[in-house]
């Protein structure tokens, strides 16, 4: 971002972000009371200040400066707010603790959210590439052989509404660990929106292009990879995408409810012994998280669409 394409309204909002992160990280730092809180409160300056280099070095390289200016306003405003309810006490900080308490827990419980994340996405890249890997080319089948379609498709509506979490138990009771019983129930949660997504993208192909395609002599297989993939592909990547929050949610899910592992079941523990601190540092890095997997994901459309116009 060029220096002179700054106009007045875009340099308020700069000013008003270093600003905010600024002042927050010097009272966190330099303001804090001398207890073992203060280490938080040294925690939280630095991630401010993180932050801070972060923007403007993300604001100077970004051909959409806008975008990204609006995004970290909004990060800066949560702080700010967030800060000022907990100085004043407007809810309750057992409730709410302030941001240095909750930046704590990442030194105090380094290790469980360490083994947790790395927990939740094996987890979930299991269960979530397995779906994929059987509901692209089943419903490619499906939806190009008409007596399998006829058959498939309202089955596959009547099951496909079926909560995931409702599989929880007879996962735990048939499968052999508790490790299976996570990836098969997001196996599960994955597995209808894609299949759904395929065959609503086939069945939305041009009529003209599947006849002429036809009139060529195509054996099934050219047919499908030639035509049906391409021609699918963009409801495809639309089904993976919902198929992939699903999975997130199932994820978190299962792990509350019959996990000893993962990030689901981290919040789970500590909410039993009422650390709301370590609950709200567990739920920023699940936020991180699904923003880091959902912004590769987009790249991936881009580049796969790069043929459209997206």
């Amino acid at each position: 971002m060029k220096i002179k394409s700054l106009n007045i309204s875009i340099l308020i909002e700069i000013i008003a972000i270093l600003l905010i992160f600024l002042s927050l990280a010097v009272l966190s730092i330099f303001y804090s009371p001398l207890t073992n809180i203060s280490i938080g409160n040294e925690i939280y300056g630095g991630i401010l200040i993180v932050l801070t280099i972060l923007f403007l070095i993300w604001t100077y390289f970004s051909k959409t400066p806008q975008k990204i200016i609006d995004m970290f306003l909004i990060i800066a405003i949560l702080f700010l707010i967030w800060d000022m309810i907990t100085k004043f006490s407007l809810i309750d900080t057992i409730i709410l603790p302030p941001p240095s308490k909750v930046f704590l827990f990442y030194i105090k419980d380094y290790f469980e959210i360490g083994y947790g994340v790395l927990s939740s996405l094996v987890v979930l890249g299991i269960g979530y590439i397995l779906a994929f890997i059987i509901a692209i080319p089943l419903g490619l089948l499906l939806s190009y052989k008409k007596r399998l379609y006829d058959f498939a498709y309202p089955l596959s509506k009547g099951l496909s509404p079926i909560p995931p979490m409702v599989y929880i138990p007879y996962a735990i009771i048939l499968l052999p660990s508790l490790f299976l019983s996570s990836i098969f129930v997001i196996f599960i949660g994955a597995f209808w929106p894609l299949l759904l997504g395929v065959i609503t993208g086939v069945l939305n192909i041009d009529k003209n292009t599947l006849d002429s395609a036809k009139i060529l002599g195509l054996d099934d297989y050219t047919m499908i990879r030639k035509i049906l993939l391409p021609g699918a592909l963009p409801h495809i990547f639309s089904g993976a995408f919902i198929a992939l929050i699903i999975s997130f949610i199932t994820l978190l899910m299962a792990e509350v409810i019959g996990s000893n592992a993962g990030i689901g079941w981290y919040l789970q523990h500590n909410a039993q012994f009422g650390e709301y601190g370590a609950i709200i540092a567990g739920m920023i890095v699940i936020s991180i998280l699904v923003i880091i997997i959902t912004t590769i994901f987009d790249k991936i459309q881009k580049y796969s669409l790069r043929w459209q116009d997206i």
